[in-house]
């Protein structure tokens, strides 16, 4: 039996940014991850300005080995199929996932139980009870006074908290093909592919050399086929030569914010980052999951020092991170309010007249198609 302050399901952005502001708050901290550390996911690994911010005020300075290589992400290229191409300034870094949460499960100073997978869980009124197993086949019992949960967006937590939400939310299916190669590609940009016909969000982009390439499709469609359609397009526009590929991986994602299909927990259960509900716009969630991290440890402070539930406070702190990520399905808001993780007003500004006007209407036959 393990006991402690917090326990943390998940090792991602979310649930260390949760273990160092529990930790440096005195709290004990245990991270509970199902899978061995370091692992690959299938995230393009860009760090938004939001995101940067939070590390460095966090974290502290990034070890250099988490950085791709162009480090720097000047911006968004939309491309669209009347050929036009336009910048979306970003301002952020490319970094590997599988480096990257390895450096914040250490630097958050938290336990780290990797390769434990929590299978239940029972919430009672002094805290949460919690049964693992880990990979040898061993059981693990934990107690703690708050539990966090930031599993990810098929979160197994957030199915036995409130199965009637799980049961509402519409699954999509992201993949993610890496490439050994040569291609004309530009680096230092996030290509997106505004072709609703190869998938509703295609992306491609040059880290260390390599070509990645993702796709997200509705349930009906299948995410192989996208990609087969992504790659007769692309492939011919950059010259691609001596193709072999690296690593395929995917994952369910769902989009909650459009809906409000949030679910922030209990009264002894925090839920963050994408497992809550909160991705952005273009699948952008790392932002988010620092953030609700963060405010869910310091949340699991003030409770346990003061006494009050932790549950109705957390919903109560977490209300501004909610309406960020809900704004960002908004067009308006998206096009000319600042606070994105893709500055659209500043791009806009940039252009004449013509250029703007062009840009809106390509965008929005993209949002409008995608919507429908």
């Amino acid at each position: 039996m393990i006991e402690c302050d917090v326990a943390i399901v998940g090792a991602g952005p979310a649930g260390c940014a949760a273990a160092r502001e529990c930790t440096r708050r005195g709290l004990k901290a245990v991270i509970l991850e199902k899978k061995r550390i370091p692992r690959h996911k299938a995230c393009s690994g860009i760090l938004v300005p939001d995101s940067i911010r939070t590390l460095s005020e966090h974290f502290g300075d990034m070890a250099q080995d988490v950085f791709a290589s162009p480090a720097h992400v000047h911006a968004m290229r939309m491309h669209f199929p009347s050929g036009d191409a336009e910048d979306i300034p970003i301002q952020g870094l490319m970094i590997w996932r599988d480096r990257l949460d390895a450096w914040l499960c250490k630097s958050s100073q938290a336990a780290v139980l990797d390769e434990t997978k929590m299978l239940s869980f029972t919430e009672g009124i002094d805290g949460v009870d919690l049964l693992c197993i880990k990979s040898n086949g061993e059981p693990l019992e934990v107690h703690s006074r708050i539990l966090i949960a930031a599993d990810g967006g098929a979160s197994r937590t957030v199915k036995q908290i409130d199965p009637p939400l799980t049961a509402k939310l519409t699954w999509y299916v992201a993949l993610q093909e890496t490439y050994a190669c040569k291609c004309h590609l530009e680096p230092g940009f996030f290509h997106f592919f505004a072709f609703p016909g190869i998938s509703l969000y295609p992306s491609a982009y040059v880290k260390d050399g390599l070509l990645v390439m993702e796709v997200v499709v509705q349930p009906k469609d299948k995410a192989t086929l996208a990609m087969a359609r992504f790659k007769e397009h692309l492939w011919r526009r950059i010259g691609i030569q001596q193709a072999r590929l690296i690593r395929r991986l995917g994952c369910r994602v769902t989009y909650a914010a459009p809906k409000g299909l949030f679910c922030f927990g209990s009264e002894r259960i925090l839920v963050s980052g994408e497992a809550s509900g909160l991705l952005n716009f273009f699948g952008e969630g790392i932002s988010s999951a620092l953030a609700s991290g963060r405010i869910a440890g310091s949340v699991s402070f003030k409770s346990i020092r003061q006494g009050v539930s932790p549950g109705r406070l957390y919903r109560q702190e977490i209300e501004a991170e909610k309406r960020k990520t809900m704004s960002t399905f908004n067009y308006k808001t998206l096009l000319f309010q600042k606070g994105n993780a893709f500055n659209f007003k500043k791009g806009l500004q940039v252009l004449n007249w013509r250029e703007r006007v062009r840009l809106s209407k390509n965008l929005l036959e993209w949002f409008l198609a995608v919507k429908g």
